[in-house]
């Protein structure tokens, strides 16, 4: 059993993935696009272009192109940081706000039909067990990191 819990967040994680990224091209986002701005979203507006980069796990050039086309999309916008103006921070634009709401109901669908038969308890036990896993990579990495 442990020697495939690996496998299976992988194929569950590539899985889902798939599924909501062909639900979000409903909206004309690419995978690139919707990540980016979920992820803009969790870690709050205002962030840094490299601290968004390090948080989806991508290199800075990548975002880069991702962050261009959202731009030219008119869902966000690039600010300078008012303590270092070389610095670029991120901001949803209205519009991008809107589209993030369009976003969030498409993402609850693709989430109701991925947990399916599970029950509300369920869900909660497996949530608090991949935190656990997901602390314990972090721990790792910083451990890694450190040396």
């Amino acid at each position: 059993m442990q020697n495939t819990i690996g496998w299976l967040l992988n194929r569950a994680s590539y899985g889902w993935r798939i599924v909501v990224d062909n639900a979000m091209k409903e909206l004309g986002l690419t995978q690139s696009g919707w990540m980016t701005m979920l992820h803009l979203h969790r870690l709050g507006e205002g962030c840094s272009q490299k601290a968004l980069a390090a948080n989806i796990g991508i290199e800075q050039p990548t975002l880069q192109r991702s962050v261009n086309s959202l731009q030219e999309c008119g869902y966000v916008q690039r600010k300078a940081c008012a303590e270092d103006a070389r610095v670029k921070t991120l901001w949803f634009t209205e519009q991008g706000r809107a589209m993030l709401e369009r976003m969030e109901a498409i993402a609850a669908d693709c989430r109701a039909e991925m947990l399916e038969g599970l029950t509300d308890r369920e869900c909660e036990q497996f949530s608090q067990l991949l935190e656990k896993v997901l602390d314990n990579a972090n721990t790792k990495l910083r451990r890694t990191h450190d040396n």
